[in-house]
């Protein structure tokens, strides 16, 4: 070769390089230290990775969506895309994440390493300095910059890619379409891309997420491998629902590991786990070889076939890559929790992080009808009895400096009957017990709610010979049946005792849910029970009924929660004390279930 020829070849600008993306970066991406497994990219690790990259690569897509269980390589996908970008397509490239911690912590420890160990690229590389920051590079004619999800880094000028970190996230809601507007220009000409990286959102079902709908708007693809048994393909999930929504194969153990209490011995489920194939029952073990198959065998299965073909979608669950004995026990702990307290929020990170599943929180409201009741509160207020009444109840809901009470009576006129007669608040104790009286309510049937101030709900108790009633989390608790000898479940407990200055006091756990349930079928007139309020019921107490919704915390399971924070919702929990002590009572019938069931 000539000099001339070594001067030119010297100074020709490198050419584009057209092997897939994973090809590419095996002979030039090297991990840094901060991945689980560092050194030269191995696509063979992550074949669930190779149709995205594929995406990203081919010219007639516009969008790319990931939703991916947390740890299975959805931002490797973006820092081994972008130093690719760089060296064989370069254009302005801007990367969107939650923080600017988060900015700075991904920058150092990832992006930043890659792009100095990538040879191509760090021929590329300005100085450090002006033209080079932690987050900014220019490279001359294009440049590269990572940003945190406000609206502020989102109104400069136009980008060719575009990738957003964690779409899911509330400030995402009102960000994302500014983000995605950046693109507009080269995608008017047919260069942009832009490629969505997200855990499953928590999502209103009314009004969505946008990683929903960017997921959606693709052709959903779910990652699927083939049964050794039947050769038919599957989804490779934690949990494959049927038709019905009935669970049909997945992760599976013993459900004799199913204890009494509805929690779940998490030992046995550990112990028996194993994955069940949807199509014919086969059993596949929790193995290293388990997971070897799923890697020559799987693919990703279209479940939108109208999806356009510009915007490709992709989900994939943890459990590709990690143990089913972990997350069966990582669920069972979750559901033990929320047993035990009424707390969600490990059931929820499961769902969404682990199943690559939206926790959709849908509702469902009291709707209140007021009929002619024939009677108005000044009707029974000398303490008149109703028709027909059996008993009367005093239900007070604890404040910090005041009290809400109900004052109700149960009869037995044309079946169960329930009637208000006085509901308001109280300012002291002295007029507590001085409307108990006006109302001749007996001392045993008036019940305060304990869940705030307990010794001074003690004191009350021991001085009046009132009940303390606590709500909790919980939905049931087992007990011997007195009439047929049986062990079953109660929504409340059997008496609990509270000592007060030596004396024993008595209180109830109750389950609120359950209680609420049965209020919301009385006042909508869809139950045995009949409802009747005063046709001047106090307005606020309409308003309180209202303070709280049926939420679905996953499928199937419905709680009730406050419609917005402090939202007042205090005759909605008299209300249902009075249920709960009528049921006590005898009452109202309780029709107990098995605890098997």
């Amino acid at each position: 070769m000539s000099e001339v020829a070594k001067i030119l070849e010297k100074w020709r600008l490198p050419r584009p390089d057209r092997s897939p993306i994973y090809e590419w970066a095996r002979k030039h991406v090297v991990l840094p230290e901060s991945y689980a497994t560092p050194g030269p990219f191995n696509a063979k690790l992550t074949p669930w990775l190779l149709p995205i990259f594929d995406a990203l690569q081919d010219p007639l897509v516009r969008r790319v969506h990931f939703r991916k269980a947390v740890q299975v390589g959805g931002t490797l996908v973006a820092d081994v895309w972008i130093p690719w970008v760089i060296v064989n397509d370069p254009g302005p490239i801007s990367w969107t994440m939650q923080t600017e911690d988060m900015v700075e912590r991904h920058a150092k420890s990832r992006l930043n390493p890659i792009l100095e160990r990538c040879k191509p690229v760090s021929l590329m590389l300005p100085r450090p300095g002006p033209q080079r920051t932690t987050t900014e590079t220019y490279f001359g004619g294009f440049f590269l910059t990572l940003n945190p999800a406000n609206l502020s880094t989102q109104q400069s000028q136009s980008i060719r890619y575009k990738v957003n970190d964690e779409i899911w996230l509330p400030r995402w809601q009102e960000v994302y379409g500014h983000a995605v507007a950046r693109v507009s220009k080269f995608e008017e000409v047919g260069r942009s891309k832009i490629y969505n990286v997200s855990q499953a959102p928590i999502m209103d079902a009314e009004t969505g997420n946008v990683e929903d709908t960017s997921f959606r708007s693709g052709h959903e693809g779910e990652w699927s491998v083939e049964c050794p048994a039947c050769k038919k393909v599957h989804p490779a999930a934690f949990a494959i629902r049927d038709e019905r929504g009935e669970i049909a194969g997945g992760v599976a153990w013993d459900r004799k590991a199913r204890r009494d209490d509805e929690t779940w011995d998490v030992a046995r489920v550990i112990e028996s786990v194993h994955f069940k194939c949807p199509h014919c029952q086969h059993q596949t073990d929790d193995s290293d070889a388990t997971r070897a198959a799923w890697k020559r065998t799987g693919r990703f299965v279209a479940q939108n076939a109208k999806a356009p073909a510009d915007v490709r979608s992709y989900r994939v669950e943890a459990v590709v890559s990690r143990p089913m004995r972990l997350l069966a026990e990582e669920w069972a702990a979750a559901q033990n929790h929320l047993v035990r307290t009424g707390d969600e929020t490990p059931l929820v990170e499961f769902r969404t992080k682990r199943e690559a599943r939206p926790w959709i929180v849908e509702k469902k409201t009291v709707s209140i009808f007021t009929t002619k009741s024939g009677y108005t509160t000044a009707t029974y207020a000398a303490g008149q009895a109703i028709p027909d009444e059996a008993i009367r109840f005093m239900a007070i809901d604890r404040q910090q400096d005041h009290w809400w009470v109900e004052v109700g009576a149960f009869s037995t006129a044309q079946g169960p009957r329930y009637r208000q007669l006085w509901f308001g608040r109280i300012e002291t104790r002295d007029q507590l017990r001085q409307l108990q009286q006006r109302y001749a309510v007996p001392d045993a049937c008036v019940a305060q709610d304990r869940g705030y101030r307990p010794a001074d709900v003690d004191r009350d108790c021991a001085e009046f010979g009132w009940r303390g009633m606590r709500g909790y989390g919980r939905k049931t608790w087992t007990m011997r049946d007195e009439g047929s000898g049986q062990m079953v479940n109660f929504p409340f407990s059997e008496p609990r005792v509270s000592d007060y200055r030596g004396g024993d006091v008595y209180y109830y756990d109750w389950s609120g849910d359950y209680f609420k349930d049965v209020l919301s079928l009385a006042i909508e007139g869809k139950g045995d029970l009949k409802w009747d309020m005063p046709e001047d019921v106090n307005p606020l107490y309409l308003e309180h009924l209202k303070g709280e919704h049926k939420v679905e915390v996953r499928t199937g399971v419905w709680e009730w929660r406050e419609v917005k924070s402090n939202a007042p919702n205090h005759g909605l929990d008299t209300s249902a004390m009075m249920l709960c002590m009528a049921t006590i009572a005898g009452f109202i019938k309780y029709a107990p279930q098995s605890p098997s069931v």
